[in-house]
């Protein structure tokens, strides 16, 4: 007999169990990755006194003067997993590339500099350098504007010519 195996897309992202000890708050992903973050991590502002995964991305944190402090999933992530956050960061420089060369492939079939980009969008030319380069990611504000500057829908920016309209 043969050991058929399914993964779960987003697994990483889901957390299915989280308990309070002494030395932290344990976490285990449907991944089946788990481990401790050690509670001065947390910077809790009052004594931790039971635990709660109300949703698959979020852990609740209650404390003993009734506040709760909310644990986003990749917080813990980065505790649980250590080839998390270099992933994370891997993901991150790619998908700055790729949004530097969709921009400046837009602009360049456009027609125009960057300072033309500049003057039609009122982004400045800066930041439209900065974008280019892969050096920064843009603010929604700022899509809007290159969008608008360049002529197009914002949905071509951030997702390439391709992209289907909602």
């Amino acid at each position: 007999m043969t050991t058929n195996v399914a993964y779960v897309r987003g697994a990483e992202r889901m957390v299915t169990a989280a308990r309070l000890a002494a030395d932290g708050l344990y976490v285990r992903f449907a991944d089946d990755r788990e481990g401790v973050i050690p509670l001065r991590e947390l910077k809790l502002p009052d004594a931790p006194e039971r635990v709660t995964v109300p949703r698959p991305h979020v852990i609740l944190i209650h404390l003993s003067e009734g506040g709760v402090e909310e644990i986003p999933w990749d917080f813990a992530r980065h505790f649980v997993d250590a080839g998390y956050r270099e992933r994370s960061e891997q993901a991150a420089v790619r998908g700055r590339e790729v949004f530097a060369e969709r921009l400046r492939t837009l602009r360049s079939e456009a027609g125009m500099t960057q300072h033309d980009l500049s003057h039609r969008s009122g982004v400045s030319r800066v930041t439209i350098a900065r974008l280019e380069s892969g050096v920064q990611l843009p603010r929604y504000k700022t899509l809007a504007e290159l969008a608008k500057g360049l002529g197009l829908p914002i949905e071509t920016l951030i997702a390439g010519p391709g992209a289907r309209h909602l």
